[in-house]
């Protein structure tokens, strides 16, 4: 029987703004590895590889391997991995892990998930250069704004009412407010709210930047058995999909079409005939918050067009048919890798029975995590958890 790789431990950290934030980019990883760990019931000296995040256009390329490794206390030679997939760095090392750990390189691997937007003082200016240089820099486009364009297109082909985007939000915000590890936990006040920011977004429909950091534990089955992991975490499936860098080469931004193809792949590796009634718990990447809208069609949860239902009727609800970013999601909380990483980690805790907040989805027993980023949504990352006894 093959053995499957699994997740063993968690760590997250509450998070803040990085203005308010106390503790360094390092010390962050160390609270949140110490964690994972202690919830594992690993020692250091057995982790045999660590994979960390770093996205080079934020921060010093060398910041993961020469700062924030040498200082997680690990044995000498372990391995060490630094991924950079852009907006899906997160995503992206969870994957790694997963792949080190089912090809046999390493039994027990340490994800981090380090804070990103400590360092930019203009962080959308940063975001600027991600967009191709011979038209969309010139105008002055950045993450907002293309979220913006994703929403708009979304709104006008299948003519979805403003208050629809403002019942995203503050579902996404009233889950939040329960997860101890969420950064914005309050409504924003009615008239801040409704501050417009770029057609249709207003200022509570986009996300904070955030400072905190994120690390989860992959090992085997076999291991994560004899740690009497019970249940045990297995990751049934996961992979990731690109889409082109230009904005002028998507056919329609009322979706994001490439996504749609790597979650019909996944669930057909993790054995998945029908994901609306075989998936008990998600949590997708939607740090504006219409972007679930879109999302949740993508993952093949409704039909095109439907997903304001799911909103308007209580289904995305912890009691719903379809609980959804039930940890606020990146909406309320976005620190870059570490909140790229966090979906793995939050089901993760709703199949062990362990929910953040306690906001607890009963029975789950399948969940999935997605990620998603870079100039225009064209990379995506996504993987199946699923609880055995």
């Amino acid at each position: 029987m093959r053995n499957h790789a699994a997740v063993a431990g968690v760590g997250l950290t509450a998070t803040t703004s990085p203005g308010r934030q106390t503790a360094s980019k390092t010390e962050l990883c160390q609270e949140a590895v110490d964690r994972a760990l202690a919830h594992s019931g690993l020692r250091r000296a057995e982790i045999d590889a660590v994979v960390v995040g770093n996205i080079d256009g934020f921060e010093a390329t060398s910041t993961a391997g020469r700062t924030i490794v040498p200082a997680l206390g690990l044995a000498p030679g372990t391995s060490v991995y630094i991924v950079n997939t852009g907006g899906t760095t997160g995503g992206g090392v969870f994957n790694l892990a997963a792949s080190l750990v089912r090809g046999g390189e390493a039994e027990r691997v340490l994800c981090v998930g380090p804070s990103t937007f400590d360092g930019p003082v203009d962080l959308q200016a940063v975001i600027n250069t991600a967009l191709p240089v011979a038209m969309e820099q010139p105008l002055g486009i950045d993450g907002v704004h293309v979220g913006g364009m994703f929403a708009a297109a979304y709104q006008s082909r299948y003519g979805v009412a403003d208050e629809v985007l403002e019942l995203c939000a503050a579902q996404q915000r009233e889950h939040a407010a329960k997860n101890p590890y969420a950064h914005i936990r309050k409504p924003l006040p009615p008239e801040t709210a409704a501050t417009p920011i770029t057609t249709p977004l207003t200022l509570g429909m986009v996300c904070p930047v955030s400072s905190g950091a994120t690390a989860v534990v992959v090992t085997t089955e076999t291991i994560a058995r004899r740690l009497d992991r019970n249940p045990v975490v297995r990751i049934a499936a996961y992979g990731s999909v690109a889409d082109t860098h230009l904005g002028t080469g998507r056919h329609d931004f009322s979706s994001c079409e490439v996504l749609a193809l790597l979650a019909d792949r996944i669930y057909k590796d993790a054995g998945i005939m029908d994901p609306r009634r075989e998936l008990d718990v998600l949590e997708i990447f939607s740090p504006y918050a219409p972007m679930q809208l879109i999302l949740l069609e993508d993952l093949g949860m409704c039909g095109r067009g439907e997903a304001p239902h799911l909103v308007r009727d209580g289904s995305l609800h912890v009691d719903g048919d379809l609980p959804t970013n039930l940890s606020g999601g990146p909406h309320s909380t976005n620190p870059g890798v570490a909140a790229q990483l966090a979906p793995v980690a939050y089901i993760a805790l709703q199949l062990m029975g362990q929910a953040a907040g306690g906001v607890q989805v009963a029975e789950a027993r399948r969940g999935l995590a997605h990620s998603t980023g870079s100039a225009w949504w064209q990379f995506h990352t996504l993987a199946i958890l699923e609880k055995t006894e």
